[in-house]
């Protein structure tokens, strides 16, 4: 068994649900998770309530079978690092994502923004605005920059922000845009700059398209490949994406094909039920949630074996999210007066994740889940709650703050998640 010099302590990262007989122990950073008689998790949780040493705990233990049983118990619980010393729950806070929102404002009205951008209002970051922020990110030594919206081109001053950022920052710059400001002299300018450029089509078909992004839209997406590609941008450096909605995700592989057919990677994002997303949730709305059907008793085996539980994201340790007034957020999904961290143009970022604040933000707000955080919540004595969330704490929150995603997402998971888990 491994030596430990300081007090062993579940990692804040270990998660427990309990049966009458049984306990799940779960790794939420890493998604490893086992099952372990209750007698045995008691014995465990004994020892490191007490503060004994495994090795001295399991010495004064009479029956060698168990003494056996519980070595090797040990042994998984540190290597999986479900069990801890004290001084290893140091958050590493290094920032090397950052997506940052130059606008609100957007020419399009798509019926599913998450952002629920338009046309209206006025820029809030002026171009220096841009350029301090981007020089203190810069500073942090950052490996990726996204740029967002609203409509990233629809700023007239994006060629002088492209240019600003690419004196100073030589890692990934990449751009989501809806793509219908984009022609040839655009994308000229574009490829001087960007690794990659992600377009939202969000449809399988012009049809399809314009429905969610409005008319005309998907023949000015097919023409803004067609000047990107006459500069030089490859396949895998144009991104077509479209969010899956109850209109379209029966057509994911049409859109797969659509994607083989204009030479461009594809992606299917989630759908959000923010902004005109919630708005508009009984026309296009849809819940996620992994396929976990299994035919025999040998499929639910090997879905068991394979099945991990990821509840734990970067946001706020290795990625952030700043929006169009320089408020700083964990992700673009946690935009929320909660979740604010500060402003990037008025604070000092290294007096930000160096202070205690901080660190108690990261452990109170990022790394629990909302089913944890909330004193009433529906799912907190389910014990199968970790397992029907994704590793995304934005969209966590927004799915079960909404009772109608709620209760479908229970009702299709929980029976399943019960045969899986505890074969009930």
């Amino acid at each position: 068994m491994k030596e430990f010099n300081d007090k062993l302590i579940f990692s804040k990262y270990t998660k427990f649900l309990e049966s009458e007989n049984e306990v799940i122990i779960i790794n939420g950073k890493s998604g490893v998770w086992g099952v372990l008689d209750k007698d045995k998790f008691e014995l465990v949780r004994e020892c490191i309530s007490n503060e004994i040493e495994p090795e001295n705990y399991i010495f004064k233990i009479e029956s060698e079978s168990i003494k056996s049983e519980l070595n090797d118990i040990f042994e998984v619980l540190i290597d999986e690092e479900m069990i801890v010393n004290d001084n290893m729950e140091k958050e590493n806070i290094q920032i090397d994502n950052v997506e940052f929102k130059l606008t609100g404002r957007c020419n399009l009205n798509c019926i599913h923004c998450a952002a629920d951008c338009d046309i209206n209002g006025k820029e809030i970051l002026n171009t220096e605005d841009v350029k301090i922020i981007l020089d203190k990110l810069i500073n942090l030594d950052i490996k990726t920059l996204m740029l967002t919206g609203g409509e990233p081109l629809i700023r007239r001053d994006i060629i002088e922000i492209l240019k600003h950022i690419r004196s100073k920052f030589k890692g990934t710059l990449r751009m989501i845009t809806n793509g219908t400001l984009i022609n040839d002299d655009t994308a000229f300018e574009l490829r001087k700059y960007l690794t990659e450029i992600s377009i939202s089509l969000d449809g399988y078909n012009e049809e399809s398209t314009d429905f969610v992004r409005g008319k005309g839209v998907y023949t000015k997406i097919v023409q803004a490949i067609k000047s990107l590609k006459r500069v030089g941008f490859e396949k895998n450096e144009i991104v077509l994406t479209m969010t899956a909605t109850s209109q379209n995700s029966a057509h994911i592989d049409d859109f797969m094909l659509l994607c083989q057919k204009l030479e461009v990677e594809g992606g299917v994002r989630q759908f959000v039920a923010e902004g005109r997303g919630s708005t508009n949730f009984n026309k296009i709305g849809m819940v996620s949630y992994p396929d976990l059907s299994f035919k025999n008793e040998d499929e639910l085996e090997e879905l068991r074996g394979k099945l991990k539980c990821n509840i734990i994201c970067k946001a706020g340790i290795n990625k952030l999210t700043i929006n169009e007034f320089g408020d700083m957020y964990p992700c673009l999904f946690l935009e929320k007066k909660e979740f604010k961290i500060g402003n990037i143009l008025n604070e000092d970022l290294d007096v930000i994740f160096n202070s205690k604040e901080y660190k108690n933000f990261i452990n109170q707000k990022i790394i629990k889940s909302i089913v944890d955080n909330e004193k009433n919540h529906k799912c907190k004595n389910c014990n199968v709650r970790y397992f029907c969330m994704n590793d995304c704490l934005g969209y966590n929150n927004i799915d079960y703050n909404n009772d109608i995603i709620l209760k479908e997402k229970c009702t299709h998971m929980k029976p399943i998640l019960n045969k899986i888990l505890w074969d009930k």
